[in-house]
């Protein structure tokens, strides 16, 4: 999977970049996640926010096209114009490479998940806890809806309008 690509059509896992996530931090088969300390603008129905994201992001290889991201001690603060947001992203997203050369998503735990504006609906970021998917195509357009499974999601960009 493209890292970058899952960047800017999912999110930061664990940091957007599910989100998350994450800014071009090269997969690796290694399980040792790495220091992450980095800001960059997502974009919000209307106005654009700051992502800041510290802590320590890894991006394991897994057999059968599959990867795992995971954020131990991540932490996003997420700056708008009508204030700021600070998350724990800890969780982990799960990409499983599809035959037709899209991706199926799952993130577990707490994530942020950048969306893409698709289908009808505004680009946005969203905290997620428990078990959220969604299906990227494989140009990284959304594919149905947003999000399907059991999680709570949270608007950021409300939070921080």
């Amino acid at each position: 999977m493209n890292l970058k690509s899952m960047t800017q059509g999912v999110a930061l896992s664990g940091v957007v970049l599910g989100s998350v996530v994450t800014a071009a931090q090269p997969a690796t088969a290694a399980a040792v996640p790495g220091p992450i300390d980095v800001s960059f603008p997502v974009s919000c129905p209307g106005f654009d926010v700051t992502l800041s994201a510290q802590g320590k992001l890894g991006v394991i290889d897994l057999p059968g096209g599959r990867q795992f991201i995971t954020g131990p001690n991540l932490k996003a603060t997420v700056t708008g114009p009508g204030g700021s947001a600070s998350y724990v992203i800890t969780g982990l997203t799960k990409i499983q490479n599809l035959s037709d050369g899209g991706q199926f998503v799952t993130a577990t735990g707490a994530n942020l998940i950048a969306v893409p504006k698709a289908n009808g609906h505004p680009a946005g970021l969203y905290f997620t806890r428990g078990t959220v998917s969604w299906t990227l195509n494989a140009d990284g357009s959304e594919r149905g809806g947003k999000f399907t499974g059991k999680g709570t999601v949270t608007d950021v960009c409300a939070a921080v309008a």
